[in-house]
């Protein structure tokens, strides 16, 4: 597996950065071995406030239920390269979907059962298998992940009511500045010079939408005036009713202040491509416009 900075939409870039201010006159910066263990949620790694939903359960927005799961052999392992990744005892690699992730935390060892419920018709091009990962006390690993600032969301896979208090956990890990977060920040879409040196590399971005366009199989969002220069979020058309369905009109937008996150391309301008409802976050709760 590929090491930063090299990325790839499924794993953790080599950097990310802290939250800024949406609007364009406001940004301000805020600030190999593998590690053997047994698979646990880090009680003592996380503060005592957070512990609960650190540890909480699947939430029953990700509807799971009819999905075929299975014990993982052990003894377990994590890769060094990607926390969210365990090598079970039969060799095979197992993924907890929709993070990208840093570096593997020491971990102490804790209780080693595992249980897999996959999302992906089969294995990725890296032959590992993603979906959710379950602790015999029912605890998700993706929580743990989260809330300790080891792991960004990235959605993918599961579905926005799923990931809901992911995003918490993440919003609280980014405030508080730990794991990734102590050297990492959202961008702004108004720097499309700074944004250009992030292509490549998944990356949180927030502005307000200045403009948006509409061909027959594409939706642009704008963030500037000049598309070979600013930065632009683009959605299929295609998809437009999904993300309709989990209650966001993307045609709607023009004059929002939003956070997206996804990778930054290159094309004129930076760019990034949007296929989940999730990849968009609304900053502009009471539907204030410019």
């Amino acid at each position: 597996m590929p090491r930063f900075p090299t990325f790839r939409p499924d794993m953790m870039p080599h950097r990310f950065d802290d939250e800024s201010s949406p609007f364009p006159d406001a940004f301000a910066r805020a600030g190999a071995l593998r590690v053997v263990v047994a698979m646990a949620f880090l009680i003592g790694a996380v503060p005592h406030a957070a512990v609960a939903e650190t540890q909480g359960a699947l939430p029953s927005g990700c509807d799971v239920g009819t999905l075929p799961g299975r014990q993982l052999e052990t003894p377990l392992a994590v890769e060094a390269d990607d926390p969210a990744t365990v090598r079970a005892g039969d060799g095979r690699l197992y993924r907890q979907a929709d993070l990208v992730a840093g570096e593997a935390m020491a971990a102490p060892a804790l209780p080693v059962e595992l249980r897999f419920t996959g999302l992906a018709r089969g294995p990725d091009r890296w032959r590992r298998h993603e979906g959710h990962l379950v602790d015999a006390a029912g605890h998700w690993l993706a929580r743990d992940l989260v809330g300790r600032g080891a792991a960004i969301v990235s959605p993918r896979l599961a579905n926005t009511e799923c990931l809901r208090d992911l995003f918490v956990l993440e919003a609280r890990a980014r405030a508080r500045r730990i794991g990734l977060w102590a050297r990492e920040r959202v961008w702004s879409a108004h720097r499309p010079q700074a944004l250009t040196a992030r292509a490549g590399r998944f990356t949180l971005v927030s502005g307000r939408v200045l403009s948006i366009g509409e061909t027959r199989s594409t939706l642009y969002l704008n963030f500037g005036h000049r598309w070979s220069r600013d930065f632009t979020v683009t959605v299929p058309t295609d998809q437009k009713a999904a993300f309709s369905a989990a209650g966001l009109d993307v045609a709607s937008l023009d004059g929002a202040a939003i956070r997206v996150r996804g990778v930054v391309e290159l094309s004129g301008g930076p760019s990034m491509k949007l296929f989940h409802p999730a990849q968009i976050e609304r900053l502009d709760k009471d539907g204030t416009r410019r």
